[in-house]
């Protein structure tokens, strides 16, 4: 047994009594730390919301934080005869809805070649294009029309049926229970000449790039003020039912364009 002298051990000793209590002291100044940190972060937050708050009614009278324009949102200024007009002026926007085949319901070869006619339409633009896909409620209102407008020409059984079907679907689309995807492509067009003659450029450019999609079985539609109208309102109050464009079908809302200028006198 190797011998050792016994003051090692006693000052061994004393030295992992020393680095408990040092480790001891230093766990408990970190849990003070800790917990003065936490209620700093707290007060300077309860801080920051008071003085929101007051700023908030501090601003402009009748104003709040909320933003409630679109020219807020996209900076869209005006929408007439189908043309998205934005701030500042000088710069033009036309919507246009695809409406194409199911691709997946398509051969092998008929998807290659719908892919092949894509890109060469994509590398024949000479101006830019926006993409955008969102999910709509399905509408079903020229459905609706068709069967009770040609109700009456039907045999009476028949005439029964297509009057349900026609309520089965305005109540389905009432409800927004079935919801179905749509894309959309936006054509700009930047100029200092005036809305007619970049409504003329961005007909032309769309005209030019329905010829181009046609190859591929892909149809685009202009969306016309009320459709317009309808996407942006879809985009900023998803889930609800109300359409501007069925609000001014039944004089709700008139078309007519308010200046920011304020009107003064009769």
């Amino acid at each position: 047994m190797e011998n050792r002298p016994a003051g090692i051990f006693f000052k061994g000793g004393r030295l992992m009594s020393w680095l408990t209590v040092f480790f001891l002291l230093m766990s408990i100044f970190t849990g003070l730390a800790i917990w003065v940190y936490i209620r700093v972060q707290t007060a300077e937050e309860s801080s920051d919301q008071q003085n929101g708050h007051t700023k908030a009614h501090l601003g402009k009278p009748g104003r709040s934080r909320r933003k409630d324009s679109l020219k807020d949102f996209w900076e869209v200024r005006d929408i007439q005869k189908g043309i998205v007009t934005l701030h500042p002026g000088g710069r033009y926007r036309l919507i246009l809805r695809l409406m194409a085949q199911d691709f997946f319901l398509l051969s092998e070869i008929e998807q290659n070649n719908m892919e092949d006619y894509l890109a060469a339409a994509m590398r024949g633009l000479d101006f830019p294009i926006q993409t955008l896909v969102t999910s709509e409620a399905l509408d079903t209102r020229q459905a609706v029309a068709a069967l009770r407008n040609g109700a009456n020409r039907l045999p009476e059984k028949i005439r029964e049926h297509a009057l349900e079907r026609a309520n089965y679907l305005e109540n389905l689309r009432q409800s927004r229970a079935v919801t179905a995807r749509r894309a959309y492509l936006v054509i700009p067009f930047d100029t200092t000449r005036g809305f007619e003659y970049a409504r003329s450029e961005l007909f032309a450019r769309a005209t030019s790039l329905s010829d181009a999609l046609a190859s591929a079985k892909v149809a685009v539609e202009p969306l016309d003020t009320g459709a317009a109208c309808d996407l942006l309102a879809h985009l900023l109050n998803r889930g609800r039912a109300w359409r501007p464009s069925e609000a001014g079908e039944q004089g709700v809302m008139a078309l007519y364009t308010i200046s920011e200028r304020q009107v003064i006198g009769a």
